[in-house]
This record gives structure tokens, sequence and C-alpha cells, in this order.
């Protein structure tokens, strides 16, 4: 018995993966806006895909509407014949209405009567442009930089020169202890004279003494 209920677990637990698998391939075929998102700001054209690969497919339907409108009206943009899995569904100008909120409303109808729908609430803003960011380009302020002028100075004009007079030289006077050449021969004769005298005296003096 508890082999058997083992079995029973194992195969279960085979399954679970399998299961999941079926819910999500269910899950990817449902009706379905991808875009735009919820709450997107739109402008211009603007291209609506989704998907209409709901089971036992009969139409599609595309509708808009007024998000404060309390009255249910619906406003046709696309009639779907065909199904479709995330592809483009209908591209809107949207232009030609005002800004302000709306809806947007998918509606799939089966062959057995019933509806599938989902809704994308979104903004409109055409006359508004988009603020465009402002790019700051930072300036460097360059260092001070300090210009030192040199004070000016005055340079005294020299004279020009002038050539200084020459005194004319002074005859000296005749120097009194000057000699000539004749003066001194006869000084030297006469002072040989007198050697010769005095050595002349000297030999008769020493002649007398011998005897």
């Amino acid at each position: 018995m508890l082999n058997l209920f083992v079995r029973v677990m194992k195969k279960i637990l085979v399954l679970i993966p399998f299961l999941f698998f079926l819910l999500a391939a269910q899950d990817s075929t449902s009706v379905a806006i991808t875009s735009p998102a919820p709450n997107d700001v739109l402008r211009g054209q603007v291209n609506i895909i989704g998907s209409t690969d709901a089971p036992d497919f009969v139409s599609a339907q595309l509708d808009f509407s007024y998000a404060s409108d309390s009255t249910g009206t619906w406003f046709p943009l696309q009639a779907l014949s065909q199904p479709v899995f995330d592809s483009p569904l209908f591209t809107w100008d949207t232009t030609t209405i005002t800004d302000g909120d709306y809806i947007l409303r998918l509606r799939v109808f089966m062959t057995d009567g019933s509806s599938q729908e989902v809704t994308v609430p979104f903004k409109l803003q055409n006359d508004v442009a988009p603020a465009t960011p402002t790019v700051v380009v930072p300036t460097s302020t360059p260092d001070e930089v300090t210009v030192l002028i040199p004070t000016p100075f005055l340079l005294a004009a020299s004279p020009t020169p002038t050539d200084v007079p020459r005194s004319t030289p002074t005859p000296l006077p005749a120097n009194p202890a000057s000699l000539d050449s004749n003066t001194i021969l006869l000084s030297l004769g006469r002072g040989a004279l007198v050697i010769l005298g005095v050595f002349a005296l000297a030999v008769i003096i020493v002649r007398i003494r011998r005897f």
C-alpha cells in the first residue's frame, strides 16, 4: 500500500511541471495589450501591440474612451477578424483628439457568444513638448594671473665728454749740479795726479827711514 502511494506521488510530481506549462501556454494566448503600458504618456503616431489569440476566436474590437466618462461610451479604432499574438493591432494618430486621460480597450469575441477584454489607461500629451534635459557644461574659471610690471626708471643723461686741454710743459731750469764729460775727465786727471803724488811721497818717506 505504501509503495503504491509513493508511485502515485512520483507520477504527480512528474505531471506538475507539465501542468504549469499548460497554464503558462494558456496565459500566453489570452487577450492582452502589450504596448502601450498602463499610464504611459503618448503623443503623435502610436503603434498599439497586443494579442487576440484566444480559444474559439471569432473577432476582436479595439476601442478607446475618456477616463472621466461615466456613461460607458466607447469609440472604435479597429476591428480584427484574425487572431494575432503579440503583433501590431493598429497605428493611431493621436493628434486627432485632444490631450487628456483615456482608456484603451481590446475585446475578443468567442463562438459561444462570450467575450474577453483588457483595458489600459494612458495619458495623451500632444500640445506639450517633451522636456529636453538641459546639459550644463561646466566652465572652468582660469586662475588669476598676476602680471608684474617693472617700475620704469630714468637714466641720467651722461655729459658729452670734452677734450681736456693739455698743458704745455715748462722747460726746467739748468741743474747746477750736472757735470759734463769734460769736467769729469778733468776731475779724474786731478785725482790721478793726487794719487801719484801721495805714492811718490810715501816712497820718499820710506827711503829716508832706511838711511
